[in-house]
């Protein structure tokens, strides 16, 4: 089964990703746990097995709150890593096809993908089905997105410097890193690796830099975010490059940021 997920008309799509605003509700959901994010409050709640579950928690919570109270919903889904295909090339019969490149998807899972039309890219990605049918229960208008397409869109829309050739973006979550590889504005890698400790983070970010045989005097590490829970991974690549910099170090000076699995989306909506 395939759904296609539209990030939106081209007129609605910011430069930036949008932050949650006092009247939006965003729902980040992963493997084992999902979080009701408002712009006041994240709310964290264990992904029970039983889909009726979820389905019973977000009717009650709606009801609880009042729809009427949100003007905007989104759902940003955290399942699996996903891929980039430039959109020109593209088909979405040959969804399933991509995705076995670099994932096997499982028997409850469906093929959806985000369409970036001002950036010509197409994410592509699975998650469990049921999922899909929740939302349809629900009977509210949900925006739906894959987690990689926020941090893509805030990526590319960075206005910085022409003094590095190559510049590495790093999403720290709790158990993951996200790494982003561009020369000169060009996506070169993305990928999604499991770390457990700061000897994981050095060896997969070194394995990046190794593989594409870069120039460290001619490299730039950018961290997306900067929370105090991640200071290991911080001081321990401090220990072997100058190069970095913080992108919006101050985004997440929020208490409740810290549940949050990967909290430097934790206020992103869309």
């Amino acid at each position: 089964m395939l759904v296609q997920m539209e990030t939106g008309q081209p007129f609605l799509m910011p430069n930036k990703n949008k932050i949650l605003n006092n009247n939006d509700l965003s729902i980040h959901i992963f493997m084992d746990r999902f979080y009701f994010c408002t712009q006041s409050k994240i709310e964290y709640i264990p992904l029970l097995e039983d889909p009726q579950d979820f389905h019973k928690t977000l009717i009650e919570y709606l009801d609880y709150h009042s729809k009427e109270n949100f003007n905007a919903f989104s759902l940003i889904s955290f399942h699996n890593p996903s891929t980039f295909v430039p959109l020109s090339f593209f088909n979405k019969s040959f969804c399933e096809d991509y995705l076995c490149l670099y994932k096997r998807t499982k028997d409850y899972e469906i093929a959806s993908y985000d369409t970036l039309e001002d950036y010509n890219q197409v994410n592509l990605y699975s998650f469990p089905q049921f999922i899909s049918k929740v939302l349809k229960k629900s009977k509210i208008n949900f925006g739906f997105h894959h987690y990689n397409t926020l941090l893509y869109k805030k990526i590319l829309s960075l206005n910085s410097s022409n003094k590095f050739d190559y510049k590495i973006f790093i999403h720290l979550q709790f158990g993951a890193m996200d790494v982003f590889l561009l020369q000169k504005k060009c996506l070169k890698f993305n990928n999604c690796f499991s770390i457990s400790n700061t000897d994981d983070f050095l060896y997969y970010l070194f394995f990046v830099i190794e593989q594409f045989d870069i120039d460290t005097n001619n490299l730039e590490l950018n961290f997306l975010g900067k929370m105090k829970s991640f200071t290991p991974y911080y001081e321990a690549v401090e220990q072997y490059h100058t190069n970095i910099n913080f992108i919006d170090k101050d985004i997440n000076h929020v208490s409740d940021t810290s549940v949050h699995h990967a909290p430097y989306l934790a206020k992103y909506f869309s």
